[in-house]
């Protein structure tokens, strides 16, 4: 901060001289020019009348050369004392205009206070470093740690070890962008990268890489299907989506994992509860004809599509592609399971009940428009009746 206001003076008192100069050393450079103008004709014209005497044509030399001097004299600018008041007088309200101006307008529209939290911040990280380990901190504390941490690995350089905790705390605060940007800087900067998979996965799904996000989580169930974290991180992703159901089989994943008196296992129970109840609601409203219990899964050779939109829905098996009932499931996470009933029926008085046989498709369109081949995947079921509930599966592997 110091180094701040000495720069701030300078560039002050630089910018008076700028325009105190000008105001000052224009009339005095003015007056000399005229000064020297005045002498350069008198020697020209004092040369002149030593011609004519020499030629004879002027008898009254010694009069015409004291004319001549005294003409130089009359025309002789000299600067009074009371020019340069009046010059302080010129400049001096300008200077104190431009001063204010800096500062007041600095302090009003500036981000004085937050450069001064910045700097607060910066001379606290040992003692937030210190109560992080000890106690958990408020979201107003995480931000401030947050900063200092990242203000000194700027300044000495990276470390491996504030890098993963600074990511850390970016993933507490619901930062996907910063602990993103953080976890691949401790991933470049250690030589077991794989440990930090799980939570940049998270951090990819808070920043919408939702089916990136997928991708690596599933390759680490792959590994160890016992891999608590990836369970846990698995079932953020899926209530993010919405997706209460496959939340729900992966949160009872991690009440089976998780120690019973955990931090994780009374997560997973507050979880369990709150979307057991959540669906139980759903289950209240009388919906009558078939329902099919879908779940959704993309191929291995399925490619990633940023933003994609999915749509799952049911249509006429000896008809054409217009969709009875549907669901369109924005940054979808896979596998995840979708309940299609009449409740999701697209057309008044149009549902499942008024048809044999349906099919049943999910497709991925990265314009978000069902209709839009372009780019889109799809997977379908086979032929099924309606006149029984139904579970089944839907693998996304098909270019449109």
């Amino acid at each position: 901060m110091i180094l701040f206001w000495i720069g701030s003076i300078i560039l002050t008192l630089i910018l008076a001289l700028v325009i105190i100069l000008p105001l000052t050393r224009g009339r005095a450079e003015s007056s000399q020019s005229r000064n020297q103008l005045n002498t350069q004709l008198y020697k020209q014209r004092l040369q002149e009348l030593e011609q004519d005497r020499e030629l004879g044509l002027l008898e009254e030399g010694e009069l015409a050369t004291q004319e001549l001097k005294q003409s130089l004299l009359d025309d002789v600018v000299v600067e009074q004392p009371q020019h340069h008041k009046r010059s302080i007088m010129l400049w001096l309200p300008a200077v104190v205009i431009v001063i204010l101006v800096a500062y007041v307008g600095y302090f009003q529209m500036g981000a004085y206070d937050k450069v001064s939290d910045w700097q607060d911040s910066s001379e606290r990280l040992g003692e937030l470093a210190q109560k992080y380990t000890q106690e958990p901190l408020s979201p107003e504390e995480k931000v401030e740690f947050l900063l200092a941490l990242r203000t000194k690995l700027y300044q000495y350089g990276d470390r491996y070890e504030g890098w993963w905790l600074s990511g850390r705390l970016a993933l507490e605060l619901g930062d996907g962008e910063n602990a993103q940007e953080a976890l691949e800087k401790a991933m470049r900067l250690t030589d077991t990268p794989e440990t930090l998979m799980v939570p940049y996965a998270q951090a990819l799904a808070m920043s919408g890489e939702e089916l990136r996000a997928e991708n690596i989580i599933k390759k680490e169930l792959a590994k160890d299907a016992n891999n608590l974290a990836a369970w846990r991180v698995f079932a953020l992703m899926a209530m993010q989506q919405n997706n209460l159901s496959g939340a729900l089989a992966r949160w009872e994943q991690v009440l089976e994992r998780a120690a019973p008196d955990s931090q994780v296992h009374e997560e997973g129970e507050y979880w369990t509860d709150l979307i057991n109840q959540r669906l139980g609601e759903d289950d209240q409203a009388d919906v009558t004809g078939p329902r099919y219990q879908v779940e959704v899964n993309t191929d291995s050779n399925t490619p990633y599509h940023p933003g994609a939109i999915l749509f799952v829905y049911a249509m006429d098996a000896g008809g054409d592609d217009v969709p009875i009932v549907a669901q369109r499931i924005e940054n979808p996470t896979f596998p995840l399971t979708v309940t299609l009933s009449n409740s999701d029926a697209m057309r008044p008085n149009v549902n499942l009940n008024g048809f044999d046989n349906v099919i049943i498709k999910a497709r991925l369109a990265p314009s978000g428009n069902v209709s839009d081949k372009k780019g889109a995947w799809e997977g379908r079921s086979g032929v099924l009746n309606t006149d029984e509930d139904r579970q089944l599966s839907v693998v996304i592997d098909t270019e449109l």
